[in-house]
């Protein structure tokens, strides 16, 4: 059985629109570490208020900013 992931695209999508971590702080009110952590594959937890706020700031849908992977066993 293939497992999934959840992968966030803020990096990708502030890439896509030349802006910076610390502009879409200011736009959300989200502390510029909030933003850096949702920026890592790493993240893991992560609170819906802070995914609406970077959706209502960045104009886009909850499917454009994260997305389901299937990840291959080693």
């Amino acid at each position: 059985m293939m497992k999934s992931i959840v992968r966030i695209r803020l990096n990708e999508i502030l890439k896509e629109r030349r802006m910076t971590r610390q502009q879409l702080a200011h736009l959300t009110g989200l502390r510029p570490s909030t933003v850096s952590d949702l920026c890592k594959p790493t993240a893991s937890r992560i609170y819906l208020s802070t995914i609406a706020a970077v959706c209502v700031a960045l104009d886009i849908a909850i499917d454009e900013l994260l997305v389901l992977e299937d990840v291959e066993p080693c």
